[in-house]
This record gives structure tokens, C-alpha cells and sequence, in this order.
């Protein structure tokens, strides 16, 4: 394999969202933003917060994408997003409920791609990550008993706790089972194979998501695992820095 490209993270770009994040991996660079809103949680999680998670592909950020309704790449790349959130565990998602049944925090997360040179996965969970790092929530004051008069002070402000960094990993696989880490766009236009790796910690994977191509063989996998294991440190030293210098 040869040598990943770089993780430059930078957060709190967006002062008129409640956590922001840059990041760039290789020639590609994303931004998230996350708007914190409140709702009435939901009847299944009556003592839970949520993520909602919107990625926007832009047409300047690269001529495979078009204007327009979001494609099915951001469909899928959100949901994905929505999926190792939940099988992450990243945050308690209970820090988000603010009167069980009546009131909680919404993140409203914008993960929008400003320039595309592959490892998309790569790049927007570990934006959705560091601003998640990077949120600042007010101290509400709940005066009714049904939670509409409420008011949230600007000047006193709660972080969430990280209960662990997920990062994900990129791979292409060619025919002849060469594998390459965090590929470049042109790299996975000729792939015979696509594979994202997510770990929770130097342990534990929490999501394996393989996009078409030809079946790989145990050998690959293990290759691609010990490559995430490894790469994936140094990914959420990256991301810890950036959300303590600020």
C-alpha cells in the first residue's frame, strides 16, 4: 500500500452554527456545520436526542456531481452517516434530552463537500466528528409543563462528551487485489472494488461498507483491517488536537 495523504482538521470556522469542522483528506475538503434545535423527542427514544444528517455534493466541488435534488450518492453517503452514529455510539445520545418526553436537542448536521478528490466516507464523518467536538449547547430553561415556553441562555453553554471517535478508512481494491488507502478520485474510478472501513477504537470495528465490485478474500480484509486499525490513531489524534486548541 502506499502512503495515506494527510488529515488536516480544523474547527469553529462557522460561527453562526453551534460546532463547525474543516477537514481535508488528500485533495478532498468538507465541511460541517451543526445547528442544535428543539423538539419534542421521539415516541420510540421519549428520553433521547437526535442527528439529522443533510450532505450536499456540489456541482463546483467537482464535474461528477450535478445541481439540483440531492443525488443518490448523498442519499446513501447521509444514511451511511446515520448508521455508524448509531452503531458508534459516539455520543449518549440521553446528553441531548432535556425533559424525557417532552423536550430534546436536535442536531441538525450540513455536510457539504467544497472540493471532491475521493474518500468521501473518509472525509464527512470525520467533519461530522470534530464538530460534534466542537458543539457549545445553551442551558435551557424549561417553564411550562409541555415544554413550549422555553429559553435557552446564549451565555451559558454545555459541550457534548465524545463516548468514543469513529474514524473511517477508504480503500480500492484492484483486480489483482492491490489495495490502496484513502484512493484518490481517479483511483476509484478504476477500482474493481470500493471498501470503508469505520473503528471505534484500536479494537473495534463498527462498520464494514463494501460498494459493488468483486468479492475479496480473507487476506485482503485482514489487510484492510490492520491498515484501518493503524491508520485510524494517528486519524483521531488529528481530531482530538484540533478540538483542544480551540
Amino acid at each position: 500500500m502506499a502512503e495515506s495523504p494527510p488529515l488536516m482538521v480544523s474547527v469553529g470556522a462557522v460561527g453562526t452554527a453551534n460546532g463547525s469542522a474543516l477537514v481535508r483528506v488528500g485533495g478532498t475538503c468538507v465541511m460541517c456545520g451543526i445547528k442544535a434545535e428543539l423538539a419534542h423527542p421521539t415516541v420510540s427514544h421519549p428520553d433521547e436526542g437526535y442527528l439529522v444528517t443533510n450532505i450536499h455534493l456540489s456541482a463546483l466541488s467537482s464535474s461528477t456531481f450535478r445541481s439540483g435534488a440531492p443525488s443518490d450518492e448523498a442519499q446513501a453517503l447521509s444514511q451511511w452517516i446515520n448508521d455508524v452514529w448509531q452503531k458508534s455510539a459516539m455520543v449518549d445520545t440521553k446528553q441531548l434530552c432535556l425533559s424525557s418526553g417532552r423536550l430534546c436537542w436536535v442536531l441538525y448536521a450540513d455536510i457539504t463537500c467544497l472540493n471532491y478528490d475521493g474518500s468521501l466516507p473518509q472525509a464527512c464523518l470525520a467533519s461530522l466528528v470534530a464538530a460534534i467536538g466542537n458543539l457549545s449547547l445553551p442551558e435551557v430553561d424549561i417553564g411550562s409543563e409541555d415544554g413550549s415556553d422555553t429559553s435557552p441562555s446564549p451565555k451559558v453553554l454545555a459541550s457534548l462528551s465524545l463516548q468514543c471517535i469513529p474514524a473511517a478508512v477508504s480503500f480500492t481494491i484492484s483486480r489483482d487485489m492491490e489495495i490502496v488507502c484513502c484512493p484518490a478520485a481517479e483511483e476509484e474510478k478504476v477500482a474493481a472494488g470500493l471498501l470503508t472501513v469505520v473503528t471505534c477504537d484500536e479494537e473495534n470495528v463498527c462498520d464494514i461498507t463494501k460498494t459493488g465490485g468483486i468479492p475479496l478474500n480473507s487476506t485482503v480484509m485482514r489487510d484492510c483491517y490492520m491498515k484501518a486499525f493503524s491508520h485510524s490513531i494517528n486519524m483521531r489524534k488529528v481530531i482530538q488536537e484540533a478540538v483542544a486548541s480551540v
